[in-house]
């Protein structure tokens, strides 16, 4: 070390200077396996998104329902996965039915199309029954009021429909060996409601013969529709036994028609040109 101008200078060696190279330890064996342990490793996805990344709330409904107890609700979310189009699709599909609806549904029934189906059928009928009641009080020039007991017929009979009745003909099915699938059959009769929505809409019309076309219209598009859907399944048991569940089918079906008509579509607009409207006797 010397001392020049009042600065130190410091002598040293080349030998003794030495330089270190950190490139070689990220090639290492050691370090080299640890990255490419960790990289063949795929790191699971988190719950709800599929294989591109992205967010499926869908995914995430059938995850949780995955080893839920049955009385719990989260056991149920499933059957409720479906989106708008797939249910206007499916009630498309009733209406019109061109192909077979186990396969418009692609091998994953709901209950959510079912249930506001049926619901929906309950609040238009009864609607539309009290709009007629209405207007045949007023030409009547008597008081009206709204009729509860119409709302609750309708309840008992649109749910006994959707949901007993499939699953009485699920129960028979099984018994006779034909490996019917209950949601399935729940949606079958659920969506197959679908075309008195809009029979229920135009019956307000005051026209009787209108009103008996447009049930007989009804009940035909949703017959065929649950017999050409349903036969597959009956035609796995023996020959007798099928026609005997198809006719009960047919049978259950052709009840439900005369009972929509009797009870919400017999009523007289008292307009020019239909039959008078029916006055209450006085007490």
């Amino acid at each position: 070390m010397s001392n020049k101008g009042g600065y130190s200078a410091i002598e040293i060696d080349d030998d003794e200077l030495q330089f270190q190279s950190f490139a070689s330890s990220s090639n290492s064996p050691s370090a080299t396996g640890n990255i490419s342990s960790s990289n063949s490793t795929p790191q699971p996805r988190p719950a709800g998104f599929g294989t591109a990344g992205t967010f499926d709330p869908n995914r995430t409904m059938q995850g949780q329902a995955i080893g839920k107890p049955i009385w719990s609700v989260e056991y149920y979310s499933k059957f409720f996965d479906v989106d708008t189009s797939q249910v206007m699709e499916r009630c498309m599909a009733s209406i019109f039915p061109k192909d077979n609806f186990l396969e418009v549904m692609g091998g994953s029934p709901d209950l959510y199309g079912p249930f506001w189906i049926a619901t929906t059928v309950i609040f238009v009928l009864f609607v539309s029954s009290s709009i007629v009641d209405s207007i045949n009080a007023f030409l009547s020039s008597q008081p009206y009021a709204y009729d509860i007991r119409q709302l609750t017929f309708a309840f008992g009979t649109i749910y006994m429909y959707a949901f007993l009745v499939p699953a009485m003909i699920w129960g028979a099915t099984k018994y006779f060996g034909c490996q019917p699938d209950l949601l399935e059959m729940l949606a079958l009769y659920g969506y197959g409601l679908t075309v008195w929505i809009p029979v229920a809409l135009l019956s307000i019309l005051p026209w009787n013969l209108l009103r008996w076309a447009l049930v007989l219209a009804g009940a035909a598009a949703s017959g065929v529709f649950l017999v050409r859907n349903l036969y597959p399944v009956l035609s796995r048991a023996e020959a007798q036994t099928s026609k005997v569940i198809l006719i009960l089918v047919i049978g259950l079906h052709t009840l439900l028609a005369l009972i929509l008509k009797y009870k919400f579509f017999a009523y007289n607009a008292g307009l020019p040109g239909t039959d008078a409207p029916t006055e209450t006797p006085a007490a």
